[in-house]
C-alpha cells in the first residue's frame, strides 16, 4: 500500500509536535510554508470578494500535488487544483469560515476541525470578561493609573441569568461553570428542545425562544456556529429585546452580530456593554467605533490563544489519522448540512 502523504502548512517550526503522526505506519509527513494575508482571511470569513491571490512557491506546488491530507489553518484558495489527490483537510481551527472561496466546502473532500476541543478555554474567557464587567476592573484599573481611591458599587454573578445563544461545546462549558457561580442558565439551540437536556442548562428553548431568552438574561453569550441561518441573528430587534443593562459577550464569530446595530445599542445605552473577541472584519479596523465606546471590551480573537493549543490540536489529528487509515469515523468531522 502506498504511503498516506500528509502536507502540513506553516508548522515546520513545531515539528516535534508531530512525532505521534510521523510514527504511524504508512504515513509520510511533509512540511511546507504558505502564508495567506489577513485581508484574504477576513474576506473569506465575510464571504466577500477576495484580493489578489498569494503566489504559490514551487515546493508547495510539488508537495500538494502528492497530498492525500492537508493539515493547516489557512489553505491556498485553489487547493483543489493544486492537490488532485486530496481526500481530507484537517484544520486546527474551531470553524470553517476561513475555507470559503476555496471550493472545498462545495466539494466531497472530508473536513475536520477542532471544534469542541477548546470549549473549556473559551468558557474561561467568557467568565474573565463577565467578572471584569461585574467587578468594574477596567474602571478601577483606570483609577489606579491616576492614583485615585474612590469606592463605587460592583455587581455579583450569583443569582443572575446567563443566556446562551448556542449550547454546543462552548455554550455547555459556560453553563457548567455558571452553575458554580450560582447563576441561572437559559440556552437556545437550533433544534426542538423537547426531551433534550444540556448539562448546566436550566431551561432549553428552540430558536423561537430567543426573544424570551434575551429579555430575561443579564448576560447574553453568543456561542453558536457560523452558518447561513445564524449570520446576523443578533440584530437591532434582538438588541432591543435584551434586558436593559445586560451585557453581550461574543465568542462565536463576528458575522452573528450586526455590528452597526450593536454600536447604536451601546451609544444609546440600550444595553449595558459588550465584550467582543470576534468581529465582522479582522483585524478590527482602526476606524471602528467599537475601539472607543465606553463599556466595550475588545480582545483580538484570543480566547483560545494558549501555548498548548497546537499541541492539543495535533494530538487530536494523530488520533484521526489512525482512524482515517482504518476507515473509522473521524473526530469533529464537519457536517455540511449543518455548516459545522
Amino acid at each position: 500500500m502506498s504511503a498516506l502523504t500528509i502536507v502540513s502548512l506553516n508548522t515546520a517550526q513545531r515539528d516535534e509536535l508531530f512525532d505521534a503522526v510521523r510514527s504511524i505506519e504508512g504515513v509520510e509527513l511533509v512540511h511546507v510554508a504558505h502564508r495567506v494575508s489577513w485581508e484574504e482571511i477576513s474576506a473569506r470569513r465575510a464571504g466577500q470578494s477576495l484580493p489578489e491571490a498569494e503566489p504559490i512557491a514551487d515546493d508547495v506546488r510539488a508537495a500538494l500535488a502528492r497530498a492525500d491530507v492537508v493539515f493547516g489553518f489557512v489553505i491556498p484558495r485553489d487547493i483543489l487544483a493544486l492537490a488532485p489527490r486530496l481526500r481530507w483537510i484537517a484544520t486546527p481551527a474551531t470553524g470553517i469560515d476561513h475555507l470559503r472561496g476555496t471550493g472545498v466546502l462545495e466539494s466531497g473532500v472530508t473536513i475536520t476541525t477542532v471544534g469542541g476541543l477548546f470549549g473549556s478555554l473559551i468558557a474561561e474567557h467568557v467568565f474573565a470578561v463577565m467578572l471584569a464587567f461585574a467587578k468594574r476592573l477596567p474602571h478601577f484599573a483606570a483609577q489606579q493609573r491616576t492614583r485615585t481611591w474612590q469606592m463605587s458599587r460592583v455587581a455579583a454573578l450569583e443569582s443572575r441569568t446567563v443566556g446562551l445563544v448556542g449550547v454546543g461545546a462552548i455554550g455547555s462549558a459556560v453553563a457548567v461553570r455558571a452553575k458554580a457561580f450560582g447563576m441561572r442558565t437559559i440556552g437556545v439551540g437550533r433544534s426542538d428542545p423537547r426531551g433534550r437536556s444540556v448539562a448546566g442548562v436550566d431551561r432549553l428553548v428552540g430558536r423561537d425562544g430567543l426573544g424570551a431568552l434575551l429579555a430575561e438574561s443579564d448576560w447574553v453569550v453568543v456561542a453558536a456556529a457560523d452558518t447561513p441561518e445564524t449570520r446576523g441573528m443578533i440584530g437591532a430587534a434582538e438588541l432591543a429585546a435584551m434586558k436593559p443593562g445586560a451585557v453581550l459577550v461574543n465568542v462565536a464569530r463576528g458575522s452573528l452580530v450586526d455590528e452597526a446595530a450593536l454600536v447604536n445599542a451601546l451609544r444609546t445605552g440600550r444595553i449595558g456593554g459588550a465584550a467582543l473577541d470576534v468581529f465582522a472584519s479582522e483585524p478590527l479596523p482602526t476606524e471602528s467605533p467599537l475601539w472607543d465606546l465606553p463599556d466595550v471590551l475588545v480582545t483580538p480573537h484570543i480566547a483560545t490563544n494558549v501555548p498548548e493549543y497546537l499541541a492539543r490540536a495535533i494530538e487530536q489529528f494523530a488520533t484521526n489519522v489512525r482512524r482515517f487509515l482504518v476507515g473509522e469515523p473521524l473526530l469533529n468531522q464537519v457536517d455540511r448540512r449543518r455548516g459545522y
